[in-house]
């Protein structure tokens, strides 16, 4: 470009002086030779590390009265509380928030520390690991009521998918006010857990009978007092996070199964996190008995658990079931805020309103079959009843979320249902009609398109293939028993046309509950669906893979939540085939470099060309 301005200004008899435009020339040269390694300190200033959300739970207010009773949990003086959980995404650093949201008074931690936790014993940590948490360099922290905080930023590396603890030691009686539902486990122990300095932590202290819930059998919800939310500072190509954010249809493993599905398939940058509330609704806070515990209204709390979240990219919602659904309970009928199909489809379009003014895509699911629930929790039974009214209801919003062209895609739940009653879960999916068990989760995880978070892997396995489960084994028995009841022969009816017992014609119709073995629920696992837990070599060379440019780490344990699996990463570098990351940041890969230094040597070429003919003219 530089030599045809020479050139016409030449030919237009124009006097160039050669010196002023050596300088300018200079100028240019020397700003074209230092731009690729703006490009170089671009891609340093990625291994420095991007910020992104490895871990939440939703706060919800924990105190509940009854007639004037109150509910709320306590931790007596001189008590220390220990919450085990999985981060979804690895780094070299941490921070974590603390919240006093719902509080009425200040709270103080007085020591904090965190490790990774001992897989083999349950509300152990491996003391080596231990590492204080500070605020402000002290190790102490006082929470004033209705606020949050944020730890500093400590040096703690740590792996996609690992269990870590955090241990908060409280000097004063405190009331749990501000408080998560989900996504960990905590563990209460009389006394410090720490042995006269934060090197060494007392595992002894602690026991598996002292974890905090509410609930009981396989609806039962963990307690995670104060701790909301952990980022990690990650070194990975375009980082980012995936917010799953809805009611207690989500309030399970779903988000964890298809985390391990995504590092399954190389896809460990994604931080895929869990914001569902039990009882939550997307237009009006919980109301009731322990309405409190049912949080604020999704469309209220977006912002607080989806839009502010680290390095978030991608949403999840599921949410709209309990909006309709608490109308026409017996506890709440009267209290609950009445809305119709079109209030509830103007929330959805204001998320994806609020959603993409930060650039993030969000995906709706379908509603679940929820007939057969009644709501039975804290020994009340019978709350809810289904009828047409509320589930047409159900489908209306459901034929936005499919038909829609606002949001990003949607996630049809359909293929849970019971093939015997669409209006059903099929009975190895859920505990209770509408709650999903563990192989519901993993059935529900394996209809969450990988491609939604930017993961192209045609050949991923699915997250039952990962764990060795067959969550439709259930399913395929009932539309068998269905299959063979609809080629029964016609029952013909004997000649003498004598009646049957009781003067009552042959029966012909046998109900499909028959036909099936017994479900008996303990665990939220099926008795009659196979589980096979894999031998430790078999998951170690399948289960997780790493980018084949990364150092290996040993002897990582990757243990899933809920079940009984550890996954152990030995030191190989896996190659991953078939993976490809859509990459919306320019400048982040390797081709922008090469293309700005291949353009600033022809710029140099020219340059040197046009000084060297302008110092013969000169000469001449």
């Amino acid at each position: 470009f530089i030599s045809l301005l020479c050139l016409v200004a030449q030919r237009k008899g124009m006097v160039i002086k050669m010196k002023k435009l050596k300088v300018v020339l200079s100028l240019l040269l020397t700003a074209c030779i230092l731009l690729p390694f703006g490009g170089m300190f671009s891609q340093q200033a990625l291994a420095a590390g991007k910020w992104v959300a490895a871990w939440s739970t939703s706060t919800v207010n924990g105190s509940i009265k009854i007639s004037g009773l109150s509910l709320q949990d306590i931790i007596p003086s001189r008590s220390t509380i220990r919450t085990e959980l999985t981060v979804a995404t690895g780094g070299s650093k941490l921070r974590f928030c603390f919240s006093n949201e719902y509080g009425a008074a200040s709270i103080v931690i007085n020591d904090a520390s965190v490790a990774k936790t001992d897989t083999n014993t349950k509300a152990a940590v491996l003391e080596n690991t231990l590492t204080p948490i500070t605020f402000d360099d002290k190790d102490y922290v006082e929470i004033p009521a209705g606020k949050t905080v944020w730890s500093d930023e400590i040096s703690f590396q740590t792996e996609a998918l690992e269990k870590i603890s955090v241990s908060l030691y409280f000097e004063n009686f405190t009331y749990i006010t501000s408080t998560g539902l989900s996504n960990g486990q905590t563990y209460l122990s009389t006394g410090s857990a720490l042995l006269g300095s934060t090197s060494r932590v007392n595992n002894r202290a602690f026991s598996a009978s002292s974890e905090i819930t509410i609930g009981s059998g396989a609806i039962t919800y963990h307690t995670v007092p104060f701790l909301s939310k952990i980022d990690t500072c990650s070194d990975k190509p375009n980082a980012c996070a995936a917010v799953f954010i809805g009611d207690s249809t989500l309030v399970n493993d779903t988000y964890l199964d298809y985390a391990i599905r995504a590092v399954n398939a190389g896809a460990d940058n994604v931080g895929i996190v869990n914001e569902a509330i039990i009882g939550n609704k997307l237009l009006s806070d919980g109301t009731g008995m322990i309405g409190k515990l049912y949080g604020d209204a999704l469309i209220k709390r977006f912002e607080r658990d989806v839009l502010t979240a680290a390095g978030v990219k991608y949403c999840f919602v599921k949410i709209g079931l309990n909006d309709i659904l608490h109308q026409f309970t017996k506890s709440m009928a009267k209290s609950t805020p009445k809305y119709s199909p079109a209030d509830i489809i103007n929330g959805y379009k204001t998320l994806v309103s609020l959603a993409h003014s930060k650039g993030i895509k969000i995906y709706f699911f379908t509603k679940s079959a929820w007939n057969g629930y009644e709501r039975s929790f804290l020994g009340q039974t019978g709350d809810l009843t289904w009828n047409a009214e509320a589930q047409a209801m159900c489908d209306e919003l459901d034929k936005w979320i499919k038909g829609n062209n606002e949001a990003d895609g949607y996630i049809d739940c359909s293929p849970l249902a019971d093939p015997s009653d669409k209006t059903k879960l099929c009975p190895s999916f859920t505990p209770d009609g509408a709650h999903l068990t563990y192989l519901g989760a993993i059935a529900l995880a394996d209809l969450i398109p990988l491609e939604y978070i930017g993961v192209k892997a045609p050949n991923a396995k699915t997250v039952a293939e990962i764990m060795n489960a067959d969550p439709y084994a259930e399913k395929r028995s009932i539309e068998k028993a269905l299959e063979e009841k609809k080629n029964e022969p016609a029952t013909v009816a004997p000649e003498n046309n004598e009646p049957t017992t009781n003067g009552q014609a042959p029966a012909t119709d046998i109900p499909v509950t028959q036909l099936l073995p017994s479900q008996e629920y303990t665990t939220g696992v099926p008795a009659t669906v196979p589980f096979i837990i894999p031998s430790t070599e078999a998951a170690s060379t399948s289960a997780l893979f790493t980018y084949a440019y990364e150092e290996p780490s040993s002897s990582t344990i990757y243990n899933y939540q809920g079940s009984d699996i550890d996954y152990t990463k030995k030191d190989v570098n896996y190659v991953v085939n078939d993976v490809d990351l859509d990459v919306d940041e320019i400048g982040s890969e390797m081709p922008i470099g090469f293309i700005l230094v291949l353009f600033s040597s022809i710029v140099a070429a020219a340059v040197i060309v046009i000084l060297t003919i302008g110092k013969k003219k000169e000469e001449f």
